[in-house]
């Protein structure tokens, strides 16, 4: 992969250091739940999953989510494992990506 295929980091910073706990396919796309470092649960939804590709990916510790070119409508997610010297990982290709609870900033005024 080149690296000139980096779009950015998806997520807030919440997901630095969560570890994924499980991953549901409910027939419409994957369901992952992550324990943030904070004790906190985030559940992530990606939407009309293309492709999954994974290997142990409960219980790994994420360094953070980057996204990847891929031809639109898709749009490709790569699930940095923290530990390097871990074989776990997970990549999807989905349309779309939401974190909920989704963190909201206050209005300032």
């Amino acid at each position: 992969m080149e690296e000139s295929d980096f779009i950015s980091y998806v997520g807030d910073y919440r997901v630095h250091d969560s570890t994924i706990v499980e991953i549901l396919d409910d027939g419409q796309g994957l369901i992952i739940t992550l324990h943030g470092m904070e004790g906190e649960n985030l559940t992530l939804y990606l939407r009309d999953v293309l492709t999954i590709n994974m290997h142990k990916a409960e219980g790994m510790m994420l360094y953070a989510i980057s996204e990847y070119k891929y031809p639109a409508p898709y749009r490709k997610f790569i699930f940095a494992n923290w530990r390097d010297n871990d074989d776990a990982f997970l990549e999807v290709i989905a349309k779309d990506f939401v974190l909920e609870p989704e963190l909201i900033m206050p209005v300032e005024g």
